[in-house]
């Protein structure tokens, strides 16, 4: 098969197509022909180290995973996992199960955690073998390509809000309007019936925010955001802010919070270290919440959601696996607006 293949760690040089064995389904595992993988920061992170646990060379990167099942592991017993035929959604995240974390109920931060495009060979590609069990059906009315948005984006989004206990009909402000997690959080709040702020930055971001159906957009490059989340709120500030861009805008996100706000985060886009004032938060009553990993039951629950939502992703691009180059290349420099998307 024809495959994206990592043989080094440094920028574009680094990656090129290749000619590569099928993969073989192990126990419990199903073949599946990718019909469309997104592309995420870290699938670029990871050229330059080896950032997550488990890492090897060579690597084949794609972690959001749309296709349907043409082989099954012998080991499956008939009608466990999905059938031959079957359009399915991959979970790309499985835990071994036998750890003392996984057994004493925190299996989300596995010893020994794998994911597909990560620690096991991803979606750039055209062929993926994965766990029959981290495979779910693809809702009827969505293309691979919408389903292909919703693993890592969709699911950080879901559990976002399920960590930051957000309420139907809250103000939100999210960070980072153009990015597949903020388009993501935007579907499920408005269909929650939130109001939903966000910063973006230059104008022509600012009006594509508008466009896809933000409420208000901040352009963090020219305003003040608290002063302007307060004058949008009538000087209350917003419930609840999901932040996944780290320390670039995080003592500006605690300020904006109302009193008794919450803060959740997600994501380090601009750095791991941020620094506030300790009088922003306790003085007023505010909260800040580490999202952390997610539990595999609530992936088919995120899945059913984004479902009946309403509202189709926000997809910047779908292209040919051919060009999968020059879509890094574009998220490398943040020109994109929503999901990047490659169909082998």
């Amino acid at each position: 098969m024809r495959a994206q293949v990592q043989r080094g760690f440094g920028g574009d040089e680094v990656v090129a197509f290749e000619s590569v064995p099928d993969p073989v389904p192990a126990d419990g595992e199903v073949l599946v022909r990718v019909g469309a993988c997104a592309l995420n920061r870290l699938d670029l992170l990871q050229r330059t180290a080896p950032v997550v646990r488990g890492f090897t060379l060579p690597h084949t990167a794609g972690m959001d995973v749309a296709g349907v099942v043409v082989e099954r592991s012998p080991s499956l017993a008939e009608g466990v996992g999905p059938a031959v035929g079957e359009r399915v959604l991959v979970d790309p995240v499985s835990t071994c199960g036998v750890c003392p974390r996984c057994r004493g109920g925190l299996a989300p931060y596995c010893e020994f955690l794998r994911t597909v495009g990560s620690t096991r060979p991803g979606g750039f590609a055209e062929l993926v073998a994965v766990p029959a069990d981290h495979t779910f059906a693809v809702p009827e009315r969505m293309s691979f390509a919408e389903a292909a948005t919703l693993p890592v984006a969709g699911m950080t989004a879901f559990h976002a809000l399920e960590a930051g206990a957000h309420r139907a009909g809250e103000t939100v402000l999210v960070n980072g309007a153009s990015s597949g997690v903020s388009c993501a959080l935007l579907t499920l709040l408005r269909a929650r019936g939130s109001r939903v702020l966000t910063t973006t930055g230059g104008p022509a971001k600012v009006r594509r925010a508008l466009e896809v159906g933000y409420d208000h957009a901040i352009d963090y490059r020219t305003d003040d955001i608290p002063a302007a989340v307060l004058a949008a709120t009538d000087g209350r500030g917003v419930d609840l802010v999901v932040d996944h861009v780290g320390p670039a805008l995080f003592r500006e996100s605690v300020s904006s919070l109302a009193i008794g706000g919450r803060m959740v985060f997600c994501g380090t886009t601009t750095g791991s270290e941020a620094a506030f004032a300790l009088t922003d938060v306790y003085h007023w009553g505010r909260s800040l919440i580490g999202a952390g990993g997610y539990r595999a039951e609530d992936f088919p629950v995120m899945l059913a959601e984004f479902a009946v939502a309403g509202r189709p992703p926000v997809i910047d691009t779908v292209a040919p696996l051919d060009e999968l180059p020059d879509l890094q290349r574009r998220m490398a420099a943040g020109d994109f607006f929503g999901k990047l998307v490659v169909e082998p």
